[in-house]
């Protein structure tokens, strides 16, 4: 591999970050946190006073979430705004990997807590555009997708598979509000290979 190709592909790795504490990852499922996620995932940068609008909480309650968001690298503060009053926030650039024993409890049920907490968040976005599709314009009702696909995979092609789907969506995962084109509205894309329980 030429040196700059390896080198792109040490930073790549060293951006993935391990959880291995089960109550650490249990502790993301917090919906207030898990709302904070979602909002600063649109590429937005929010302050603890605009994540509170989204969580319910006071602001000292959002910002203690977002100082535990940044210990585990989900959030990171964002340069300072022109009036200075409040430090805003913005996801951090790292991929946290959740690095769990599924075979203990505890790190099964820390697992179990997270992952489907959040697929509550992308199936309440999936309900919201569904009840109102009749309102959207046409080039959006036809823009959106829900396909299944049931294939006879070996593990290790199920995991290229998942690399495969996620290297289509990588290109604009860095995109910010800047950067956005003319026209362009948030879209949640899930990525979901599973293989079948007892097959």
């Amino acid at each position: 591999m030429p040196a700059k190709r390896a080198s792109r592909a040490r930073a790549r790795s060293e951006d993935v970050r391990h959880l291995q504490d089960p109550r650490a990852i249990r502790a993301l499922a917090h919906p207030a946190r898990m709302a904070i996620i979602d909002a600063l995932a649109s590429g937005d940068e929010l302050t603890a006073t605009e994540c509170a609008a989204l969580t319910g909480l006071s602001p000292s309650a959002t910002a203690y979430h977002l100082k535990l968001l940044e210990r585990y690298g989900f959030a990171e503060p964002a340069p300072a705004r022109s009036d200075g009053r409040e430090r805003p926030w913005r996801a951090s650039d790292h991929r946290t990997k959740f690095d769990l024993d599924p075979a203990t409890p505890a790190g099964a049920a820390a697992t179990a807590a997270v992952t489907l907490a959040f697929f509550d968040s992308t199936r309440a976005v999936g309900e919201m555009f569904m009840a109102t599709e009749h309102e959207e314009p046409e080039q959006w009702r036809d823009a959106a997708a829900l396909a299944n696909a049931d294939v006879w995979l070996t593990a290790d092609e199920s995991r290229q598979v998942a690399a495969q789907l996620m290297a289509v969506v990588d290109p604009y995962r860095k995109r910010a509000l800047r950067d956005r084109p003319a026209g362009s509205r948030r879209v949640r894309v899930t990525n979901v290979v599973v293989p079948h329980r007892g097959h």
